[in-house]
C-alpha cells in the first residue's frame, strides 16, 4: 500500500493542478462539415461565467508558428463582459507554453460535445492570457457517450499476478483513461491487453471488474491508457429463483448520489423497485453507470418528502438500441432500518393499500385489538394488570416513535386493525418475530397477508450489515396448529437443524417469596467464564444440534445492543450464569431483562434454563439458585423457559405451557422458507398477473 501511495501520489497532484500542456491530436475538431450548430457570443459569455462561478477550467489550444502542432492548455476564466476573454493559464508558471506557439481557440469540453471559438487579437502576459472572442463560435459533437474528468482516484491493473499502479483521470461508462504511474517508453513493458482494474477513493473500492485495452496512449505526452470495461452483468449475492417484485411505480421514486468516480450530482427516476433495489433508464449518450460500480453513499426520494438513505452497487445493463437507452440494475447493498421500513412500507401499499409497515399506530385501536383478538387472555392480562402503565407507555413508545430496535407489521381498513405480526432486536445477530394474530375480514385473510408483509422484509434486510440480522426465530405454542403448521412445519420438512431447528422448552413463573433457603455450600452459582461456553455448546449440539447456541451468541457482549435500546429510552439485558458443583457444570442460566410486555408473555424478561446434568440436580437446588438471579426483577412473578422440557415433570413439578422456539438462518434457507409459504398457504409474493 505505501508503495501504491508513493506511485500515485504525483499522479494526484497533476490531477488536482492539471499538467502544463498536452499535445493535442483532435485537429479535426477546428474543421467545418456540416453538422456542428453555431452558439451565439451571448450564451458563450454565460457558460464562462457559469465556469468562472463553479471554479470550472476552460482549454487554450495554442499553434506551433512553423510545423502547425497542436497542444491543449487549461485555464480558469476571469468573469466574461462582451467579447472580451480573459483567463489565468493553469498550472501557473511561466514554462507553461514554450514561447513559439500561439493561442489559437477557446474549447469548453461538455462531455458529448465541445464548444470552440477561434480567438482574435491575443495579447499573453506570464500566466495571463487576453483575446477577443467571436461573434460566433462552434459546437461540435465528439463523442458518443459523455466523458468527465476525474480527481482522487487510484488506480491498480493486476494480470498474471503483477500490477500496474495509475490514477483515473477520465471516465466514461465506455472507456477509462488512466495514467499509469510510469512511462514504460517504446521499448518498456507496456499495459495489459486484459486485466481486472480496481478503482479507489481513499480506503474504499469503487470498481472492481475485467478491462480491456482499446487505446494505448503511454509513449505519448498524457501517458494515458484507455481501457473498456467489459462485464455487464454480475452477481452480488446468490441467484434466488423468488426476488421480491419489482413495481413500476407513479409517481416515481428518484435516486440521486455524489458520483463515485467524477464526484458530479447525479439524480434519476427509478424506471422499477423492490425493496432489494431498483433500476434506471438513461439515454446512450448520457449513461453514468457501469456494471460493478460502487455508489457509497445514495437518497432513494419519494415525492420530495420521504428520504431514504443507503448503499448500492450496479449490478446489470443491458442496451435498448431501438430506443437509444441503457438500463441498468442496481442493487442495495446496505440501508439502515428506518430507511428500509419506509421502502418496504412504500412498496407494500402499492401492492395493497391495506398493508402498513411500522407506521404510527391508533393506540386505542391496538388495544381493541389484541383484546378481541384473544392475544391478551385472562391469566396474560393479570400479570400485567399491576404494572399496566409502564405497559402502555412502553407500547405506545413502540408503536408511535417506531424505534429501530423492533419492527410491527399490521393491516388495516378504515383505522381498524385486521392483522398484527411484530419482531424485536433481541440478540446481537437475532431477531425476534413475536406477537402474530388476525382476525377476519370479508374474503380476505389478514394473517396470512401479515405473514406476506414480514417475508417481504425479512427476504431482502437479512443481507444488510446495518440490521444485524443472521438470525431469526419465535416462540409459540405447540398446540397452536396454524403456527405449527407455518414454522414447525417447514422445520420439520427441511429436516436439516443447520438450517431451521425446533426446541421445546417447558414455560412457568417462580414466585421468588415461596423460597428463602440459601443454595447449599457445595453448589456454586457464579457468572459465566469464557471456558464455560465451551460446554454450553457441546452440551446443546449433542442434544439438539440447532441453532440455539448460534442464534443466542452467549459469549458475546451484549454491551452494544444494551446501549442502542438505552439510547431509545428501552431496556435489554441479558446476562450468563452457570451453576457447579465442584468442577462441575449442572445447570446454565440466560437472564433476560427489558420493558415489561417488551413481549407480551415476557420472554425477553425472564430466565432460560438449560439443566446439564438432569441426574445430578434437584429441583430444589434450582429452586435456590432461582431464588438468587431473582433479586435482578422488580416483579414477584418471573417467567421461566426451561430445557430440556421434559424436566420439570421428572421432578414433579409442572409447568404452566410449553413453548417451542424455531429458529431459521439467512440464504439460502429464507428463500426455501418462502417457497415453503408458498406451496402450503399459496402465499403470492409476485404482482398478479394483469388481465
Amino acid at each position: 500500500m505505501k508503495e501504491h501511495n508513493a506511485l500515485t501520489k504525483g499522479l494526484l497532484s497533476d490531477q488536482t493542478t492539471p499538467a502544463a500542456h498536452f499535445l493535442f491530436c483532435n485537429g479535426n475538431l477546428m474543421t467545418t462539415d456540416g453538422t456542428e450548430k453555431r452558439l451565439p457570443l451571448n450564451k458563450l459569455i454565460n457558460k464562462l461565467n457559469y465556469l468562472n462561478f463553479t471554479n470550472g477550467l476552460i482549454s487554450i489550444i495554442f499553434r506551433h508558428e512553423r510545423d502547425n502542432q497542436d497542444i491543449l492548455v487549461h485555464a480558469r476564466p476571469h468573469p466574461c463582459v462582451g467579447n472580451n476573454l480573459t483567463c489565468r493559464l493553469m498550472p501557473g508558471n511561466t514554462d507553461a507554453v514554450p514561447a513559439d506557439y500561439r493561442p489559437r481557440f477557446l474549447m469548453i469540453d461538455e462531455g458529448l460535445q465541445s464548444i470552440l471559438a477561434p480567438l482574435e487579437s491575443t495579447a499573453l502576459d506570464e500566466q495571463t492570457l487576453k483575446a477577443s472572442l467571436p461573434d460566433e463560435c462552434l459546437i461540435k459533437t465528439c463523442r458518443s457517450v459523455r466523458r468527465s474528468i476525474c480527481r482522487d482516484i487510484t488506480c491498480s491493473i493486476a494480470v498474471n499476478g503483477r500490477k500496474h499502479h495509475g490514477a483515473l483521470i477520465d471516465f466514461s461508462p465506455a472507456a477509462l483513461g488512466i495514467r499509469l504511474a510510469h512511462n514504460p517508453g517504446k521499448t518498456g513493458p507496456q499495459p495489459p491487453e486484459a486485466a481486472l482494474i480496481d478503482l479507489t477513493r481513499g480506503n474504499v473500492k469503487l470498481f472492481s471488474g475485467t478491462c480491456q485495452l482499446i487505446r494505448n496512449g503511454m509513449n505519448t505526452s498524457e501517458r494515458k491508457a484507455v481501457y473498456k470495461p467489459v462485464a455487464r452483468k454480475m452477481h452480488l449475492y446468490p441467484q434466488r429463483p423468488t426476488r421480491n417484485p419489482r413495481r413500476h411505480i407513479k409517481p416515481s421514486f428518484l435516486i440521486s448520489f455524489l458520483h463515485p468516480l467524477t464526484q458530479e450530482r447525479v439524480s434519476r427516476d427509478i424506471y422499477d423497485i423492490s425493496t432489494s433495489g431498483f433500476s434506471i433508464k438513461e439515454p446512450l449518450a448520457q449513461q453514468t453507470l457501469m456494471a460493478g460500480m460502487v455508489i457509497p453513499e445514495a437518497t432513494i426520494d419519494y415525492a420530495g418528502i420521504i428520504k431514504m438513505k443507503c448503499s448500492t452497487q450496479v449490478v446489470y445493463q443491458s442496451e435498448d438500441t431501438k430506443n437509444n437507452m441503457m438500463q441498468s440494475g442496481v442493487a442495495i447493498t446496505d440501508i439502515d432500518v428506518p430507511s428500509y421500513t419506509r421502502l418496504n412500507h412504500l412498496v407494500g401499499m402499492h401492492l395493497d393499500a391495506g398493508a402498513h409497515v411500522s407506521t404510527a399506530v391508533d393506540m386505542d385501536a391496538l388495544w381493541e385489538f389484541f383484546f378481541d383478538t384473544g392475544f391478551i387472555y385472562g391469566e396474560k392480562y393479570q400479570h400485567l394488570y399491576p404494572h399496566r402503565e409502564a405497559f402502555e407507555k412502553t407500547y405506545r413508545k413502540l408503536y408511535q416513535d417506531s424505534p429501530d430496535i423492533a419492527r410491527h407489521f399490521t393491516y388495516q381498513k378504515n383505522g381498524k386493525i385486521y392483522g398484527h405480526i411484530a419482531m424485536v432486536h433481541a440478540y446481537p445477530t437475532s431477531w425476534v418475530i413475536h406477537h402474530f394474530s388476525a382476525r377476519p375480514l370479508e374474503s380476505k385473510v389478514p394473517g396470512m397477508l401479515v405473514l406476506r408483509q414480514i417475508m417481504h422484509f425479512l427476504n431482502g434486510c437479512h443481507r444488510f450489515a446495518s440490521f444485524d440480522m443472521k438470525y431469526v426465530m419465535t416462540y409459540y405454542r405447540p398446540d397452536n396448529k396454524l403456527v405449527d403448521r407455518i414454522f414447525g412445519g417447514f422445520a420439520r420438512e427441511l429436516n436439516n437443524p443447520a438450517g431451521s431447528s425446533l426446541d421445546l422448552f417447558s414455560y412457568l413463573h417462580f414466585d421468588k417469596s415461596t423460597s428463602t433457603a440459601a443454595l447449599p455450600d457445595e453448589f456454586t452459582l457464579r457468572e459465566c467464564l469464557p471456558d464455560d461456553f465451551s460446554v454450553f455448546r457441546n452440551f446443546y449440539e449433542k442434544s439438539s444440534g440447532g441453532l440455539l447456541f448460534d442464534a443466542f451468541r452467549p459469549e458475546l457482549d451484549m454491551g452494544p445492543l444494551e446501549d442502542k435500546f438505552q439510547s431509545r429510552s428501552f431496556k435489554r439485558g441479558c446476562r450468563r450464569y452457570c451453576l457447579c458443583r465442584g468442577d462441575k457444570h449442572l445447570a446454565f442460566f440466560i437472564v433476560n431483562q427489558s420493558d415489561l410486555g417488551l413481549n407480551l408473555s415476557d420472554l425477553l424478561n425472564g430466565i432460560h434454563i438449560f439443566v446439564i446434568d438432569e441426574n445430578a440436580l434437584k429441583w430444589t437446588v434450582l429452586q435456590e439458585a432461582l431464588r438468587s438471579l431473582s433479586s435482578l426483577y422488580c416483579v414477584r412473578q418471573i417467567p421461566v423457559l426451561v430445557y430440556p422440557a421434559d424436566y420439570p415433570a421428572r421432578e414433579g413439578i409442572q409447568a404452566d405451557k410449553q413453548y417451542q422456539l424455531w429458529i431459521m438462518t439467512g440464504d439460502p434457507y429464507s428463500e426455501l422458507f418462502t417457497d415453503y409459504m408458498r406451496r402450503k398457504f399459496r402465499i403470492r409474493y409476485e404482482e398478479p398477473p394483469k388481465q
